[in-house]
């Protein structure tokens, strides 16, 4: 407040009390210390006896994108998923079917069908266990990947470690339900995967899972995109990965075992 407001405040109250020590009827009307009426944008205190509002409650969105991030860091979470899609390359699109996830902490199964144009069909398994990992193709029999890390994961939420790993994509209806929508960067199917053996020299370049969550912030669907490279018969090609992706038992025990 300036200072010739507050001087005028102060001659207005001293004429006050000199009428009331005159002689007025009636109380005094000199406001006590600290009373009066609040600066202008500024909320006046609760009455005597009067109940302060409650808070508002927190965004069902924040709450569900907390839990869900509390669960994808959780060392002992277990969930399964099954999905379907296909790999696309330069002069290629194989089909993806029979689809399965398993993951239990940092143990991980991934089992997927490919299908080339001639109608042939491969069956491809990853598991890493203990922190190891190991790949077969259809019959082949199972075969080390070395220097395959937890980096390299294929568990769903694997690249989830701190807040800011996942964005918060707002509310969406299904079913008659709310859901939550999040994206966070995911490789379910590594490129490794593919089973051709003139594909070489094979990464990822880039990843992203659009992910409904429930309410309790558990993962019900979403939408895989996974980009990568590698070299086809010594040619370097893009590939790109597309998935529909299911969530069942989640929270439910799932048992890895090593091949």
């Amino acid at each position: 407040m300036e200072a010739g407001g507050r001087r005028r405040i102060v001659a207005i109250g001293v004429g006050l009390l000199l009428l009331a020590l005159v002689g007025c009827e009636g109380q005094s009307t000199v406001p006590s210390a600290g009373g009066g009426s609040p600066p202008a944008g500024s909320s006046a205190s609760p009455a005597a006896g009067s109940s302060v509002k409650p808070i508002a409650s927190r965004d069902p969105g924040q709450v569900a994108l907390t839990k869900f991030f509390a669960l994808a860091t959780d060392d002992a979470f277990a969930y399964q998923a099954t999905f379907t899609g296909a790999s696309r390359h330069t002069v290629d699109i194989l089909p993806i079917s029979k689809g399965l996830l398993q993951v239990s902490g940092a143990n991980v199964l991934v089992r997927a069908t490919f299908t080339y144009k001639n109608g042939t069909k491969t069956t491809v398994e990853h598991r890493s266990v203990g922190g190891r990992g190991w790949i077969r193709y259809g019959s082949e029999a199972w075969a080390r990947l070395t220097g395959f890390g937890p980096a390299n994961s294929m568990a769903a939420f694997a690249a989830v470690h701190a807040p800011p790993d996942v964005t918060y994509l707002g509310p969406v209806k299904t079913g008659g339900k709310t859901a939550y929508q999040v994206s966070i960067a995911s490789v379910i199917v590594n490129p490794i995967m593919i089973p051709a053996s003139n594909l070489s020299d094979v990464a990822v370049t880039d990843s992203k899972l659009t992910l409904l969550i429930d309410g309790d912030g558990r993962p019900l669907s979403g939408t895989a995109a996974i980009t990568g490279r590698g070299r086809v018969s010594g040619q370097l090609q893009e590939i790109v990965i597309d998935l529909k992706v299911t969530f069942l038992k989640v929270g439910q025990k799932v048992t890895i075992a090593a091949p």
